[in-house]
């Protein structure tokens, strides 16, 4: 008899919390194709960044960690992700969302690390969470109005070689300035996971 109303229990608690995900799409982040509500984030040198001062161009959101060992693996691939599509009406912005990194740390190591790219500070993790990023690293990217384009990882090698890598980040990006389709919209991310 008490097995039973614990299974029933269960399984309201598990009816209820696939309900309530489905109900609320923002649990899972903004959708692929979803226009992207702006953002204010201060950089770790201490510039206010807004979405719409890159109104026109194409944006990617790096979500990086100092903490995580794949992310800052990746600083060189993301810096040179940038240095490709700068002057192509690309903007790269590193975010930083963990709980577990104060706005002193992430500018201390952002500074050590002498890194190209701004660090946009979100230590409550609310953009990371409205865009649906789970990992560091990884990359949201959205066109030039503002909508999500891609979500997911920016390679699929965790390694530095190029054998069998495939430079999702800059396949999505080449397809947005030549204006086809993105051949892939979403990919697995990899690394640490955004500490909430």
């Amino acid at each position: 008899m008490v097995m039973n109303k614990i299974l029933a229990v269960c399984r309201l608690a598990a009816f209820l919390t696939i309900n309530f995900a489905a109900l609320n799409p923002f649990l899972a982040g903004a959708q692929i194709g979803a226009k992207v509500a702006g953002f204010r984030l201060t950089d770790a040198g201490g510039t206010v960044h807004t979405l719409e001062e890159y109104a026109g161009k194409i944006v990617v959101l790096e979500f990086w960690s100092f903490k995580c060992p794949v992310s800052l693996a990746y600083d060189e691939r993301v810096a040179a992700l940038q240095a490709k599509y700068r002057n192509r009406g690309v903007v790269v912005l590193a975010v930083a969302s963990n709980k577990n990194e104060s706005p002193v740390e992430v500018r201390r190591n952002a500074e050590n690390l002498n890194l190209p790219f701004p660090v946009l500070l979100d230590p409550d993790g609310a953009l990371a969470e409205r865009l649906g990023a789970t990992h560091t690293p990884s990359v949201v990217i959205l066109d030039s109005s503002g909508t999500l384009r891609y979500r997911g990882a920016i390679d699929n090698n965790k390694r530095t070689d190029e054998h069998g890598r495939i430079p999702y980040a800059e396949e999505a990006l080449d397809a947005l300035l030549a204006g086809r389709p993105l051949p892939q919209t979403e990919t697995n991310t990899f690394g640490c996971t955004i500490k909430r």
